[in-house]
């Protein structure tokens, strides 16, 4: 069984590695772990812990939707490259860019390199879409709608789906941006006054045209952050319900680390794997 892994944002491939170790423990003999460093170095990202050394990459230079192809095409590189894969397991940033893959090749009708994924601790996913969302950010800039402005009336001028789409995006991003200072997307202000291009295109279930029908488990801490908590939610709500999984462990922003939470996954693991050979 061969695994590709992805790690988030400013960390790298041998620092999952780290994180994963007693996750690696628990796992078949059979499984082989990938791991890669993004194409991209940046700073240390958030949650990187100051004892671990770089250099350390991202896999988007951006979240705009040319950023988020860019990201796609790398990794249907590495896919195509060191494949064939059975599955992907991404940790965060690298978890939200699988998420995007698979959306982007199931609207297209192409078809997928694995056959599962399992996700721990979700960033927001965006779309190489630049259409997704249009028609509300294009009303929200007419209003010169500031998203970061929680004094403004709930409802005032918008409606219900713009509505939505505020309050998703004050629950994950502008949260983190408030309250972490490493957190990569930080400028509230492009859905404003940046370019209509470069505005990232997060992805929730009313704004997609289906949910991604492929096998998903998603694990993340009880004890992380809210606003990281509800990424991963967000991200967990835009898989076909009959085709995810959740665990959720006692830990944070990481991979668990109990025996017990570990084959909990494990355990999500094997059904996705039977639902592929179903």
């Amino acid at each position: 069984m061969k695994i590709l892994c992805l790690h988030g944002v400013g960390s790298s491939g041998a620092i999952l590695e780290m994180q994963m170790a007693n996750f690696r423990r628990e796992l078949d003999p059979s499984y082989e772990l990938v791991f890669v460093d993004g194409p991209f170095e940046c700073e240390r990202g958030p949650g990187v812990p100051e004892y671990r050394t770089g250099p350390f990459f991202s896999h988007t230079q951006g979240y705009s939707p040319v950023d988020i192809a860019h990201a796609i095409g790398y990794l249907e590189d590495i896919l195509e490259d060191e494949g064939p894969f059975d599955g992907i397991f991404g940790f965060s940033q690298g978890a939200a860019l699988t998420l995007s893959y698979f959306y982007q090749q199931q609207a297209a009708a192409n078809p997928l390199r694995v056959k599962f994924a399992c996700l721990f601790s979700t960033a927001m996913p965006c779309s190489p879409d630049a259409g997704m969302g249009a028609t509300i950010i294009s009303k929200l800039r007419a209003l010169h709608y500031d998203i970061a402005d929680r004094a403004r009336c709930n409802g005032q001028d918008l409606t219900i789906a713009e509505q939505e789409f505020v309050n998703v995006l004050q629950q994950t991003v502008v949260d983190a941006a408030d309250n972490d200072p490493l957190f990569p997307w930080s400028d509230m202000d492009v859905y404003r006054y940046g370019e209509h291009d470069a505005i990232p295109r997060v992805m929730y279930p009313s704004l997609l045209a289906q949910k991604i029908q492929i096998p998903t488990i998603h694990v993340w801490g009880q004890n992380d952050f809210r606003y990281m908590i509800k990424m991963a939610e967000v991200a967990r709500s835009i898989c076909e319900e009959s085709m995810a999984k959740t665990v959720l462990h006692t830990g944070w922003h990481d991979i668990p680390k109990r025996q017990t939470e570990i084959k909990a996954v494990i355990r999500r693991i094997d059904w996705a794997m039977s639902q592929c050979q179903g």
